[in-house]
């Protein structure tokens, strides 16, 4: 049921639950994703604006996060992991404490003897899930 509320702020909507489940998490996730449609990376001196759909990865490393794109180019951001993973959109997962991946530039995942999930991305490059978040890698591929 849709209810108009002719007091809202313009571009404002109201979701009105009894009960707050992990169906309605997603739709709330969902929706934020939408909102998040490029970030801002530094590359030497100069900010510029990174489109999300080019960005394969973001990862941590020496106290630093950056984002890889599909062409290999690096940028730094401004955000921590913990930040980004609760604001990308859905097709994002975090598969270690360093790194959030882009499902959509994945072509292959490989289960390792030792429990890990190896991942390949269409551009040639490889990463792996580390045990910690092998159950939420499996539930955001199903």
């Amino acid at each position: 049921m849709v209810k108009i509320i002719q007091g809202l702020s313009p571009n404002t909507v109201e979701l009105g639950v009894r009960n707050k489940d992990t169906q309605i998490d997603k739709i709330i996730s969902f929706i934020k994703g939408q909102e998040v449609a490029r970030i801002v990376g530094k590359k030497g001196d100069r900010n510029q604006y990174v489109p999300l759909d080019i960005c394969v990865s973001f990862y941590a490393n020496q106290k630093k996060v950056y984002v890889s794109t599909v062409d290999q180019a690096t940028f730094t951001v401004n955000n921590r992991l913990y930040e980004l993973a609760d604001n990308l959109p859905r097709n994002f997962v975090r598969i270690s404490n360093t790194e959030i991946i882009n499902l959509n530039f994945v072509s292959e995942f490989q289960l390792s003897k030792s429990g890990i999930i190896l991942i390949y991305f269409k551009n040639g490059t490889q990463t792996s899930s580390s045990r910690r978040y092998l159950k939420q890698v499996k539930e955001r591929l199903i």
